[in-house]
């Protein structure tokens, strides 16, 4: 039988990420694996880097208020998962630039993309299932 000790999965809170998080936590309790829910928030990334061209200011709290909402929001979609399970939110950049690195640092068994990340596949070296 195949080991699957820790399986990762990105959701930006579309409905086939959405998809994709059910299925994690679907196989993360048939194979007793750690859940790892990875989440870029790419607006806020973006926002920054344009007022910052643009010499405009942005709010002090904005990177913790955002964080602090996708964290809750996760939290809720893993309110029936009773395994052990790790969010990890970024602002850092764009999902094809930080998720690889994520991976990498996180190792784990299987990465769990929708279709719209399916090319990020192809910069990690891990099983990786596609969702559509």
């Amino acid at each position: 039988m195949v080991e699957i000790k820790k399986i990762m999965v990105n959701i930006q809170f579309d409905s086939a990420s959405l998809r994709a998080v059910e299925l994690a936590k679907d196989l993360a309790q048939k194979y007793n694996s750690q859940l790892v829910v990875f989440h870029e928030i790419v607006d806020v990334y973006m926002m920054k880097k344009v007022a910052v061209s643009f010499g405009m200011p942005v709010p002090p709290d904005l990177e913790e208020k955002s964080k602090k909402s996708a964290t809750s929001k996760i939290e809720d979609l893993l309110n029936d998962f009773n395994g052990e399970k790790k969010i990890i939110v970024d602002i850092s950049g764009r999902v094809e630039d930080t998720l690889p690195k994520f991976v990498q640092e996180e190792k784990p068994d299987l990465l769990i993309l929708t279709d719209e990340y399916e090319y990020v596949a192809k910069k990690v070296n891990v099983n990786t299932l596609i969702v559509k």
